[in-house]
């Protein structure tokens, strides 16, 4: 900001309207706990865009080192070609600056690492190549950019200037500063988080995000979110708590009001190798080679949130990147995993054939699992899979000539909940089995699922005697079931025998 802008900036009224109107919508969902929303920002695309995003920050400092004005770009390609197509005004006096700040800082970083008892010279690694800096730009009179003019004094009050008439109009960027900030926000925050081993409440970050604007707007600011530069310096520096965001403020505060005149000479290459010695912190392409090895879709979720922020920008990227967890999540819960189970050879244990093909199965009597939530949106899957383990076993009984099967059993232990769509498809297939003489059979569902397979006549249909607490308990009531059942076939079969002797 120049002196002669202060004036534009005190008469540019319309963004207080947004400023006021952002932080209710920030408040208003952090009172209803609405951060939960965070959730379609798995670790995947949290990593990708942060890495992304560190190289478009470090990136779009390289041209302090470089010492020519360059065009501003959100993307990396675009980026590289502004610089580039003036690289003849390329200044070395301003290079060796900042790459020789760069150095320090890098050096000073390392030794508190190394060095736990020299820690502190980690802390103030900023501090000072900002005071070497300033001191060979004043001593020696060096002909490089430097900040030049900074506004003395606080920012006045602006409450007066408040215009609200005009929210209805705004609502459209509103919305978009308050979803793309808060987003950008949490995404660095989980990272850092992360990195500390700590956790955060998304909510209470809304909260902090709406106070955050609604005091910004009485001095005129502009709409404030999580830094992701700002966080990537206080992280290098060694920041552990929110105290070093205060301590930062009273020393802005207090420069603003005593020492501008100093800090007007500084190289604008120490502030932009300040900025990219943070971010080098937050690459993290380890997590890149990690997912590859462990899981390739989360790897494939990583490169669309690493490539759309570098080539497409930040908000693009992470709308990209939130819209493939999206996918990610409805095709997990449309698709759910099922198993067909045997028992452990001498345990009373049942557990997927296809993990432990030596456990035993049963003649006449399927049993199955359904591994999640039964719900409307993998209802027609869970169905189809239920009846292909049983037109499997049907098919199987006629190949090795054996006796059809006569019970199938449901496992419903991993089932946390039911809505009326699976309760709707349990009877039809209670339908479809009795049509063909199979009995359905279920086991083992919480209290949950129970009272709702009560409260939708399930259990009156099916019959409480084949509602079973375990699937071992399912098993063998089904056996002696079929014991009995030959018991009275050969009963039936020498009945006529002893007839015909007689």
């Amino acid at each position: 900001m120049t002196p002669s802008s202060i004036g534009y900036y005190a008469d540019f009224r319309i963004p207080g309207s947004v400023f006021i109107s952002s932080d209710d919508v920030y408040l208003i969902m952090g009172t209803f706990r609405l951060g939960f929303v965070t959730i379609v920002l798995s670790h995947a695309v949290i990593s990708g865009f942060t890495t992304g995003a560190a190289i478009i920050i470090g990136f779009s400092q390289v041209k302090y080192f470089f010492g020519y004005e360059v065009e501003r770009s959100k993307v990396l390609h675009k980026g590289v070609h502004y610089l580039l197509k003036d690289i003849d005004k390329f200044d070395w006096k301003t290079f060796t600056m900042g790459m020789g700040c760069l150095g320090i800082l890098m050096a000073m970083k390392n030794i508190g690492k190394s060095y736990p008892k020299l820690k502190w010279v980690r802390a103030i690694a900023p501090l000072t190549v900002t005071t070497l800096s300033i001191l060979i730009t004043w001593a020696g009179g060096l002909d490089i950019p430097i900040v030049e003019s900074i506004p003395k004094g606080l920012p006045p009050l602006t409450v007066d200037r408040w215009e609200l008439g005009d929210v209805d109009k705004l609502a459209t960027p509103i919305i978009s500063i308050t979803i793309v900030g808060f987003m950008e926000s949490i995404a660095i925050a989980k990272q850092l988080a992360s990195k500390h081993k700590y956790e955060i409440d998304s909510s209470q970050e809304l909260i902090g995000l709406g106070m955050s604007n609604f005091i910004g707007a009485m001095f005129g600011a502009y709409p404030i979110t999580g830094s992701f530069s700002r966080s990537a310096v206080n992280h290098e520096s060694g920041a552990k708590s929110g105290i070093s965001a205060i301590c930062t403020a009273l020393l802005v505060g207090i420069i603003l009001l005593l020492l501008t005149p100093v800090f007007e000479q500084m190289p604008l290459a120490t502030l932009a190798s300040i900025v990219i010695s943070g971010v080098l912190g937050l690459l993290d392409y380890e997590e890149g080679i990690f997912l590859w090895h462990v899981h390739k879709l989360d790897f494939a979720i990583w490169m669309f949130s690493f490539l759309g922020t570098l080539f497409l920008g930040a908000e693009k990227g992470l709308g990209i990147s939130v819209a493939l967890s999206l996918l990610f999540v409805l095709y997990e819960s449309a698709y759910p995993h099922t198993a067909v189970l045997g028992k452990l050879p001498g345990t009373n244990v049942y557990r997927n054939v296809k993990q432990y093909p030596n456990a035993q199965t049963f003649e006449q009597i399927v049993i199955a699992r359904v591994d999640a939530p039964i719900f409307f949106a993998n209802t027609q899957h869970v169905r189809e899979k239920l009846q292909k383990y049983e037109w499997q076993a049907e098919n199987k009984c006629d190949v090795d000539g054996r006796k059809p099967i006569k019970f199938m059993i449901v496992d419903f232990s991993p089932v946390s909940s039911i809505d009326t769509s699976g309760i709707h498809i349990i009877k039809d297939l209670y339908e479809d089995y009795s049509s063909r003489d199979v009995q359905l059979c279920l086991c083992n569902p919480n209290i949950t699922v129970m009272q709702k397979l009560v409260d939708g006549g399930l259990v009156k249909l099916i019959g409480e005697k084949y509602m079973f607490v375990s699937t071992y308990d399912a098993v063998q009531a089904c056996l002696h079931e079929l014991e009995e059942a030959e018991l009275l076939e050969g009963a039936d079969v020498e009945a006529p025998a002893v007839e015909e002797a007689m």
